[in-house]
């Protein structure tokens, strides 16, 4: 994959149209280099953390070697770029060539080159008014006061309205904290070893997935209790088990974005939930004999599609699924390559 080649993820189409516009004007300026791609074509992708198919995106993203670029109001998030929202032609040609390793283009040098052919004798009149230098001093040391407050670090990421799945992200947590919420057993985060501690169910961890998470609800756990903590629930469990969770009821029947519709998609791995959603074994069963589409792995269960949309979401984004993509190749490495054709696959 280029590394100018780029995809926006998880924006409304209506700010999608908007973004694409403004990486026209932001290309041109750089000469055009760059290319608007899809998601398994691109090498930069531009994800919305502020929406909860860019937090789907993001954790699909996370192992795939791809340039993440997080595109959210706050301006902080946990990966290699950040661009603010508003998008403007100016701050996303500063990124792409930030990405690309070229100096920033000229805007940043343009108000040096505006100050240095002014003639000295305006520069001697102009600083004579001694009431107009005083209220500049003023003006200078009210920001720099406002920008002192945010410096206490929160627990939660800096985000509108934070969720569990944002909590899974890599240096969300700098370390183990219970999330106690009423009506749902306690959840203890182990971000360090990428473990929760609340037991085997799953479906009483819904409510968590749903939850918008205030600080007040997070509490500090030294890892010196975790141990104990671990043998009362029967030990711990990998993230991957909340991230499948989160985003089996987050997608309300809506397929994740980058994923088509009528395309075929097989189970890697069978994810160990059955006993608590008995359809999913129907679905799961399905998926194991073969690549099929949507239409065919409802029709061939015997479940909504809608039921069978959330499911294919949730393996897609804890990597238990994927899409099937039929290589050009793929005969003549199946003659070739045979047992570790396989192994490496």
């Amino acid at each position: 994959m280029s590394k100018q080649n780029i995809c926006f993820a998880g924006l409304s189409r209506e700010e999608e149209a908007q973004v694409a516009a403004i990486f026209q004007q932001a290309n041109a300026r750089l000469g055009g280099q760059w290319t608007l791609t899809p998601e398994n074509a691109a090498g930069v992708m531009v994800i919305d953390m502020d929406s909860m198919y860019g937090q789907m995106s993001l954790m699909k993203a996370i192992s795939s070697g791809q340039v993440l670029v997080a595109l959210t109001a706050s301006g902080r998030a946990e990966t290699d770029y950040v661009l603010t929202r508003p998008v403007t032609a100016d701050a996303l040609a500063d990124l792409m060539a930030r990405i690309d390793g070229h100096p920033v283009p000229a805007p940043v040098a343009a108000p040096a080159s505006a100050e240095s052919p002014t003639p000295a004798s305006e520069r001697v009149t102009a600083p004579q008014p001694a009431v107009a230098a005083a209220p500049a001093v003023e003006q200078v040391a009210a920001p720099v006061a406002s920008a002192a407050k945010p410096a206490p670090t929160a627990a939660l990421p800096h985000q509108a309205e934070t969720r569990l799945a944002d909590l899974l992200r890599p240096g969300a947590l700098s370390g183990p904290v219970r999330l106690q919420l009423t009506g749902a057993p306690d959840l203890v985060l182990d971000p360090a070893h990428q473990t929760y501690l609340a037991g085997t169910a799953l479906k009483p961890l819904l409510p968590h997935c749903a939850a918008i998470i205030q600080e007040t609800d997070l509490h500090a756990v030294s890892a010196a209790e975790l141990p104990a903590i671990a043998a009362s629930v029967g030990g711990s469990q990998p993230w991957s088990r909340l991230a499948w969770l989160c985003a089996l009821s987050s997608g309300n029947g809506a397929l994740m974005p980058g994923y088509g519709p009528n395309d075929k998609y097989k189970l890697l791995k069978w994810p160990q939930t059955e006993r608590e959603f008995p359809r999913h074994f129907r679905i799961a069963t399905v998926m194991m004999k073969g690549p099929a589409n949507l239409t065919e792995i409802a029709n061939l269960s015997t479940t909504p599609l809608g039921e069978v949309i959330d499911y294919v979401n949730a393996c897609l984004a804890s990597g238990a699924a994927e899409p099937d993509a039929v290589a050009p190749a793929a005969n003549d490495s199946a003659k070739s390559g045979g047992l570790l054709g396989r192994f490496r696959r």
